[in-house]
């Protein structure tokens, strides 16, 4: 003998009401094999996959007079975190082009990538030439996806909060710091790189491969620049509120 209850007031619809009042009414997702979108890592390099990205500098004095923008080349490398930059008048072809010149006496290894996002600069006629004249393998962002050239863009970033928000009256001064800030970076432990500078890492690398070595190199003014930084801190901080005075604080 069998014996069942009867709940005529339990239907389809009440069940689905009080499942809902329970948060019980959907499914879970079923997680998803791959990273997170924005979360993903890039593929492993050698030094020599280099990103590139330009930035806009704020409106100060030229050496001419006028008040004016600038642009800010900036060069990244993928596995040593080693950075080049340089302040051009105009974001165009023709500079980017120098740029890619001077990155590639830059940096001590051979350059092999180049990342860059989808800008005319950069998909120009005469840095593709550049490019292939160089042998260096030509690489773009996807589009709609600037996080593909995430790396430059938070080097850029640290550069607004770290250099951009010291008083400066012009752009000689603001290129100086641009410039003492970059052989500060290079030369500054990083937690991604297992506590060395990128300098260190690349001195480490190439004792262990001596034929990436790039014949082009030139090596970069050294601590002479930090002098003239000193004394561009020491008149900011002279007009400026204290509290906007911690540029120093991160060349240390």
């Amino acid at each position: 003998m069998s014996y069942g209850i009867s709940l005529p007031h339990l239907n389809r619809d009440n069940i689905w009401r009080i499942l809902k009042d329970a948060g019980l009414n959907r499914l879970p997702p079923v997680p998803k094999a791959g990273p997170v979108r924005g979360q993903g890592k890039f593929r492993d390099y050698d030094p020599g996959y280099v990103h590139i990205d330009v930035k806009h500098l704020p409106k100060l004095q030229t050496a001419d007079g006028d008040r004016r923008k600038r642009f800010l080349y900036v060069a990244i490398d993928r596995c040593s975190r080693s950075v080049h930059l340089a302040v051009y008048d105009a974001e165009n072809a023709d500079n980017s082009v120098d740029f890619l010149n001077a990155v590639k006496s830059a940096f001590p290894f051979r350059i092999t990538h180049i990342l860059t996002d989808r800008g005319s600069c950069f998909t120009a006629d005469a840095f593709e030439k550049a490019c292939h004249d160089m042998g260096i393998d030509r690489r773009r962002t996807k589009a709609y996806s600037p996080q593909t050239n995430g790396m430059v863009e938070r080097f850029n970033g640290r550069v607004a909060t770290e250099v951009l928000q010291v008083c400066v009256s012009n752009h000689e001064d603001l290129e100086i710091l641009l410039r003492g800030f970059c052989f500060a970076y290079n030369h500054r432990p990083q937690r991604v790189l297992g506590g060395i500078a990128p300098a260190q890492c690349i001195i480490s690398w190439l004792e262990k491969h001596p034929a990436s070595r790039n014949q082009d190199y030139i090596k970069p003014a050294g601590r002479d620049i930090m002098k003239q930084v000193d004394e561009i801190l020491d008149y900011a901080n002279d007009v400026s509120q204290p509290d906007h005075y911690h540029y120093s604080c991160i060349l240390c």
